[in-house]
């Protein structure tokens, strides 16, 4: 039984650890102070971290999101680049 409670508490140990890092083995950033340490060791202002926490909408647990200023740059262009693409289509219909 004592080797049986102590297996459990290893597994969930581990699985507690492997949840520090994403599927690409590179340790996940989880504060600020870790974003001001890598922005720190990158020369490129477009490299350097931009976070913060956000909501899903599906739950009230927020999560330290992060990407690089240059992907956070590209995804606003995208989404700009959508919503003109259906203001074009809704103005196109209605004449």
């Amino acid at each position: 039984m004592k080797i049986l409670i102590t297996s459990a508490v290893l597994l969930l140990s581990l699985g507690g650890c492997a949840n520090l890092y994403d599927n690409s083995g590179i340790p996940r950033i989880t504060s600020q102070r870790q974003v001001e340490a890598y922005n720190a060791t990158v020369s490129s202002e477009g490299e350097k971290l931009v976070c913060s926490r956000e909501r899903s909408t599906t739950s009230n647990i927020s999560r330290f999101t992060c990407m690089t200023f240059d992907q956070k740059e590209r995804l606003a262009l995208q989404a700009r680049e959508e919503i003109d693409s259906i203001r074009a289509n809704q103005n196109g219909g209605n004449n």
